[in-house]
């Protein structure tokens, strides 16, 4: 209370000034408020937060990815979060046809979380709009686009129309089996799998370093991150059981992987419904960051011209979800002449390639246009060479290229830089 007060006082300095019949219509309205606003039955959806997310004077619209993509008020947060909020309390009815638009308002978001770094109730949209789908979850209106995600991961143990891990024969990728005695568990994501070149440097440096991993590609399975974007929780226990169950055969301390959103689905998400790996996980990057402290990896070599002056695109959910900003930038600089340009929006202030969350299966222009918005804020650090680790950026911002530079610019994940300085 005495926390409330302070914060509040401005507000009863300001009742104060007011007439007694003033004074009495807010307390009574403030009194209502419960009654007036909220929903009388039961609802998953986060109502109270909600509705401050909609009276907000939302400074994060200014910085919301989808919306400088959109171009219209309708795709900032407050709005996303008033459209929620009356979907919640039935002032929308969510199973009327002519309603649809507002149910797929629900998911076109990123998940990039740049409304959290304005907010000043330190609440993230991304969080909000996923207890909306919840409740649009049990009331059975799981959008088409939805339902065909998690027809690929049931069917191929993926998030492809096919088991993307069993292409590593055709693409080159070696498949290093478990013994049971590993040191580290090497995750590869099903997004990775499309990235060979990022998979193997990553084997080789691993190689290089002596350390006993295995990657396990026979056996592998999503990681289950995009069922929790959706909200499936049956799906996503299924996959985390199938996850713990693999991780624990390995024997490994360590499990790393070059999917940020791998490494945040098996921690936090895993942990969100009850299911612990107790093995430590990290990002890949970061890893290479502390055996370069270590002084354990060491690059000696100087890259080519063309690959020794880059700028750097954040990962999101590395910058703001594992709050990491240093290993990226720890990695490059341990390679010998390496510059590095960076753009005016980098670290916890990045702007999203647009390929993360759900918007870029409810609305794939939409992406696409948030993409080109980030390729045009990198291209103009001068650099033709973007490097990201992430296999999910690297995927949404190949769409933002336009088709006449797309010769003259590399998208580059940073262990395909690392392994030629060794």
């Amino acid at each position: 209370m005495e926390e409330f007060m302070e914060k509040y006082k401005w507000f009863i300095a300001e009742i104060n000034k007011t007439e007694k019949d003033v004074k009495r219509k807010i307390f009574r309205n403030l009194s209502r408020v419960k009654k007036n606003f909220f929903p009388t039955e039961e609802v998953k959806a986060d109502v109270s937060n909600l509705i401050n997310c909609a009276l907000c004077p939302n400074m994060c619209r200014f910085d919301c990815g989808t919306l400088q993509a959109e171009q219209k008020e309708t795709m900032s947060p407050s709005y996303k979060a008033r459209i929620g909020y009356y979907l919640s309390i039935g002032k929308i009815d969510p199973t009327k046809p002519e309603n649809k638009p507002f149910v797929d308002l629900m998911y076109k978001c990123t998940n990039e979380e740049s409304c959290k770094v304005w907010c000043p109730f330190d609440f993230s949209v991304v969080s909000l709009l996923e207890t909306v789908r919840d409740d649009l979850n049990d009331k059975g209106l799981m959008p088409d686009y939805c339902k065909e995600q998690l027809d690929k991961l049931h069917k191929t143990n993926t998030i492809e129309d096919h088991n993307i891990y069993l292409t590593y024969k055709e693409k080159n990728i070696a498949n290093i089996e478990t013994d049971g005695n590993d040191e580290v568990y090497y995750y590869i994501g099903c997004e990775t799998m499309k990235f060979p070149e990022v998979v193997k440097a990553n084997i080789e440096i691993l190689k290089k370093l002596n350390i006993k991993f295995s990657t396990n590609l026979d056996q592998r399975a999503c990681c289950g991150g995009p069922a929790f974007n959706i909200r499936d929780f049956e799906t996503t226990n299924d996959f985390a059981q199938k996850n713990k169950e693999l991780a624990e055969k390995t024997g490994a301390k360590l499990i790393v992987s070059e999917c940020p959103g791998c490494v945040l689905t098996l921690t936090k998400r895993y942990e969100s419904i009850g299911i612990d790996l107790n093995i430590k996980i990290i990002h890949i990057v970061d890893y290479f960051k502390q055996l370069i402290n270590d002084g354990k990896l060491k690059p000696t070599k100087k890259l080519s011209e063309e690959l020794s002056k880059v700028t750097i695109h954040d990962p999101c959910l590395i910058a703001r979800n594992l709050n990491d900003t240093t290993s990226i930038r720890t990695v490059l600089k341990s390679i010998p002449e390496m510059e590095i340009i960076e753009p005016i929006f980098n670290k916890e202030n990045v702007h999203c390639c647009g390929w993360s969350g759900t918007a870029h299966w409810a609305d794939k222009e939409l992406a696409i246009k948030e993409a080109t918005i980030r390729i045009n804020e990198l291209k103009e650090t001068g650099s033709k060479v973007i490097i990201s680790a992430c296999p999910l950026c690297e995927l949404g911002l190949g769409y933002g290229i336009a088709s006449e530079d797309k010769e003259n610019t590399k998208i580059l994940d940073v262990s395909e830089l690392l392994v030629k300085s060794l």
